[in-house]
C-alpha cells in the first residue's frame, strides 16, 4: 500500500444523537464530507447507522445479533474464535448445538449492516470456519477514532505542540459521548476497551483544562475537571484543579463548596485531605505527567 493511500481515513465527527457524519480526509485535509456506508456508535449508546441513517431495531431480529457486533467491535479488528463466541453468547449450552445458531446471527449482522447486499459478503465482518472478525477498514468506529485522535494529540503535548495538540484533543473530546457500550457494563469482554478509552478520555480532558488555563479561559478549565469528575468521582488531582480554577474565575463559593466535595470523597476512602489550594502560576508540568 502506498503512502498516500495509507493516509487517507474516514473521520466520523456526531452531528446531533441521532445522525453523523463522515469526512474523507488524505494527511489532515478534508476531501469530501458525507455520511459512511455504516458508521458504528459505541461511545455511549449502541448504535448503527446506514448512510447516516440509524438502523432500525427491527432489523436486528435477535439480541444475540447486536451483542454478536458489539464483542467484534471490542475485539477491535482481531481474530475471535467461535468457539469463544458460541460460548459467551449462550454459556453452559450445548456446544453441538450452538455452531448452527452463531451462523444465523453472523448472517443477521450482515443483513443488519448491508440489507441491499452491495458488499461481498465478509466486506464487513470477515468469517471462516475457526473465527470472525471485523473488519476496520470498511466501516466507520467512533472508538476507534477517538482513541487515534486522543493519542495523537496527546503525542504532540507531549512534543509541546500545544496549539495543534489542543485542536485534535477537542476534537477527541466531541467524540467521547460516553463510557464504551455503556449499556455493557457489566459485561467483561467489554471491561478492558471501556477502561482504555475512559482513562484516554481523562487524559484528553485534563490537558484541554491545562491549556484552558494558560490561555486564561478559567470556566472552560472547569467544565473539563467537572468532565473528569463525572468519569472518577475519587480523582483528587481533578478535585484540586477544579477547586483552584473556580478560585481563578472568581467563583469563590462554588470554591468552597467543590472543596467540601473533594473532602467527603477523601473521607469514602479513609484519606487525608489536602490543603485548600493556593492560586498561584499555572503549570503544565502535573497535567503532563499524568499521560
Amino acid at each position: 500500500m502506498s503512502a498516500a493511500v495509507a493516509s487517507v481515513r474516514y473521520v466520523v465527527l456526531p452531528v446531533s444523537a441521532g445522525s453523523y457524519r463522515c469526512s474523507l480526509t488524505r494527511n489532515g485535509a478534508t476531501l469530501r464530507a458525507h455520511a459512511p456506508e455504516v458508521a458504528i456508535r459505541s461511545l455511549g449508546t449502541f448504535r448503527v447507522f446506514r448512510d447516516g441513517v440509524p438502523v432500525p431495531a427491527t432489523a436486528w431480529q435477535s439480541k444475540k445479533a447486536r451483542t454478536l457486533l458489539k464483542i467484534l467491535i471490542a475485539r477491535r479488528g482481531r481474530n475471535t474464535a467461535r468457539d469463544l463466541l458460541m460460548e459467551t453468547l449462550w454459556p453452559e449450552q450445548d456446544p453441538a448445538r450452538l455452531a448452527n445458531r452463531l451462523s444465523v446471527a453472523l448472517a443477521t449482522v450482515r443483513a443488519a449492516l448491508d440489507p441491499d447486499r452491495r458488499r461481498p459478503s465478509g466486506y464487513f465482518v470477515a468469517a471462516d470456519k475457526d473465527s470472525l472478525r471485523l473488519d476496520p477498514e470498511h466501516l466507520a468506529v467512533d472508538v476507534e477514532e477517538f482513541l487515534r485522535r486522543a493519542h495523537e494529540g496527546l503525542a504532540l503535548a507531549r512534543a509541546g505542540r500545544t496549539d495543534e495538540a489542543a485542536a485534535g484533543l477537542a476534537e477527541a473530546e466531541a467524540l467521547y459521548l460516553g463510557d464504551f457500550l455503556e449499556e455493557e457494563r457489566y459485561e467483561d469482554w467489554a471491561a478492558d476497551l471501556r477502561e482504555e478509552t475512559r482513562a484516554a478520555y481523562i487524559a484528553v480532558a485534563r490537558m484541554l483544562a491545562e491549556h484552558s488555563l494558560e490561555a486564561g479561559d478559567h470556566d472552560s478549565a472547569v467544565r473539563c475537571y467537572l468532565r473528569i469528575l463525572d468519569r472518577d468521582s475519587w480523582d483528587e488531582d481533578a478535585h484540586l484543579r477544579l477547586v483552584s480554577a473556580l478560585e481563578r474565575a472568581g467563583r469563590r463559593g462554588e470554591a468552597r463548596r467543590r472543596y467540601r466535595a473533594y473532602g467527603s470523597r477523601m473521607g469514602e476512602l479513609d484519606l487525608p485531605v489536602a490543603p485548600f489550594p493556593r492560586v498561584g502560576p499555572q503549570r503544565r508540568t502535573a497535567a503532563l505527567s499524568a499521560l
